[in-house]
């Protein structure tokens, strides 16, 4: 199956869900077997219902792995889509709300199969039996109260594991960028053309929300080309490509920039009814090693430095000067001609003195071969 690397993404963050709720279940399994005995002055750990402790923990267990199987797919594919442009407060409430519900019945489901159904099948009164057992039981109360809270750390290291990406958030973990150290990266910046005189005549407000509505626009083209988005400059969006896949994904970095321009023209109309114009866009791609590491001590940043980005932030002022508006460098185009892709026409712009470079750099404008465009 060849899915999408949003798509695998998705996937991954709803099975690291389901991962983590799991422990959480068999975490809470073992805590309840603990108790205090009075008479004895001291903890002594019994399983309840006279269980074994095999199936307590499996019957706590269960249902967290369905719902962060049900549920981590709403949060991943349904509400972190429907309330992107929504405020985090306005996102956290609506997603609680909808897993008091959710939770509620797999709680009720799961007490009434593995500990109530006999005596709520054997009541004279099954509803009202129903009722004290299943909702209003000071144990499913705490079950519900327990899993709310894991549901909000749920979403708020979602939040984060946004902000950061899976390969920055996790080498952050792992103290990788503690020190500073040398790495191969490819780096693409890409800018709004013509935002200044955007901006005096949208204003501030409304130039601000024509920023967020394109880096919204163009976020799935970055990650479905296996993109990192790196920074946000005001209007320049910096994207990175790992070491690993550095070299053997420039092909794909090419494609990146016009997956972006397909995605601003299939949202044209939207646009043109809320701007009065579609944004256009120009961009630069290089390559080479640079120094990681993390940065700050109040704000905590992983940062980028090195020779490669200056030299790609002064790409970016040759696409004016020849009419381009997508540049690569000389060891872009190396890589790319191996690939013998011919989707794109390559046309060079020579051997410039770039400012502040003591040695001139080879660039090339890349266009879409329009023979291949059906």
């Amino acid at each position: 199956m060849n899915l999408r690397p949003k798509t695998r993404i998705q996937i991954y963050q709803v099975l690291v869900i389901t991962l983590f709720w799991v422990i959480c279940g068999a975490f809470l399994a073992l805590y309840k077997c603990v108790t205090y005995d009075i008479l004895t002055d001291r903890f002594i750990f019994f399983v309840p219902h006279n269980f074994s402790l095999g199936k307590f923990v499996l019957a706590n267990v269960i249902g967290p792995a369905i719902g962060g199987l049900l549920g981590g797919s709403v949060i991943v594919f349904r509400l972190n889509e429907k309330y992107r442009n929504k405020s985090y407060a306005y996102y956290l409430v609506v997603s609680i709300l909808y897993f008091v519900g959710f939770i509620f019945v797999i709680n009720s489901v799961i007490l009434f199969l593995f500990y109530y159904k006999d005596q709520i099948l054997g009541s004279s009164n099954v509803l009202v039996e129903a009722m004290n057992l299943l909702v209003f039981d000071p144990y499913a109360l705490r079950n519900l109260i327990s899993w709310l809270f894991i549901v909000f750390f749920t979403l708020h290291g979602l939040k984060i594991y946004e902000k950061f990406g899976p390969d920055l958030l996790f080498s952050m973990f792992l103290g990788k960028y503690h020190r500073p150290h040398e790495v191969h990266r490819v780096f693409m910046f890409l800018d709004l053309t013509n935002s200044t005189p955007i901006a005096e005549k949208l204003g501030h407000t409304r130039f601000f929300g024509l920023l967020r509505d394109f880096y919204n626009d163009i976020t799935d083209s970055i990650l479905n080309s296996r993109g990192n988005i790196y920074q946000y400059v005001g209007d320049e969006i910096v994207i990175s490509w790992p070491p690993v896949k550095a070299t053997a994904s420039i092909p794909n970095c090419i494609a990146c920039f016009f997956r972006i321009e397909d995605a601003i023209g299939n949202k044209e109309q939207y646009y043109l009814k809320k701007y009065g114009l579609v944004p256009s866009f120009k961009a630069a791609l290089h390559q080479g090693k640079v120094v990681v590491g993390e940065i700050g001590i109040i704000k905590k940043e992983i940062v980028f430095s090195g020779d490669i980005l200056n030299t790609t932030s002064r790409m970016m002022e040759q696409c004016k000067k020849f009419d381009q508006k997508f540049i690569i460098s000389r060891d872009i185009l190396e890589v790319t001609s191996k690939s013998n892709n011919n989707h794109y026409l390559i046309d060079s712009l020579g051997e410039l003195s770039l400012r502040g470079k003591s040695e001139p750099l080879e660039l090339f404008g890349v266009r879409r071969n329009s023979s291949l465009q059906s």
